[in-house]
């Protein structure tokens, strides 16, 4: 997939800001527990919070993007690659050339690094570019907006950071034991 005509924006952002985002796109738009399959959202905007032990995955081909917030704990489908590829097939065209994603989250558990592996290898395996925030220092919200293309997280480190006057990407840096990100993508 070389063929993206778009470039997404990973921005640094406090708690309250996080809050006036998450009202404005709504409870409708928002991934909630128990962070199955099913509560995964496609909206233009959405958001989740709490991404502990957890592994989010937000793809998204620039005019509309679905959210995950999968729990290594709450159900096996979680794990299953031929369960997260049938529903990814039900849910958006694997085939778009536009498609690029975002895995964040994961701790350094089996179970947790199991979910975020099996989804960073289906994303390489359908030629999905993603970037990575991986091992959140902490609880991480995040949002997205498809008008702005971009990704807004937060967690305690980052907001921290963002107190001390460090720029947008230590602010991230700070919130994430490894960061990486693809050419499509910016901070």
């Amino acid at each position: 997939m070389t063929e993206i005509n778009f470039t997404s924006r990973f921005v640094a952002i406090t708690d309250k800001e996080f809050s006036q985002l998450a009202k404005k796109i709504g409870k409708q738009q928002s991934v909630n527990y128990p962070w199955t399959l099913k509560e995964s959202v496609l909206a233009q905007d959405t958001y989740t919070k709490g991404v502990c032990d957890c592994t989010a995955c937000l793809i998204s081909d620039g005019e509309k993007s679905l959210l995950m917030h999968l729990c290594p704990t709450t159900s096996s489908n979680n794990h299953s690659q031929y369960a997260i590829l049938e529903f990814l097939r039900s849910k958006i065209n694997l085939n778009n050339e536009n498609l690029q994603a975002v895995l964040i989250g994961s701790k350094k558990d089996k179970k947790s690094q199991n979910v975020y592996t099996n989804l960073q290898e289906l994303l390489k395996r359908l030629n999905i570019p993603a970037s990575e925030l991986k091992i959140g220092k902490g609880s991480v919200n995040l949002a997205y907006r498809s008008d702005t293309d971009e990704l807004y997280i937060t967690n305690r480190q980052i907001e921290d950071s963002l107190k001390k006057g460090l720029n947008n990407r230590e602010c991230l840096e700070s919130g994430f034991e490894k960061i990486s990100i693809t050419d499509y993508d910016e901070i």
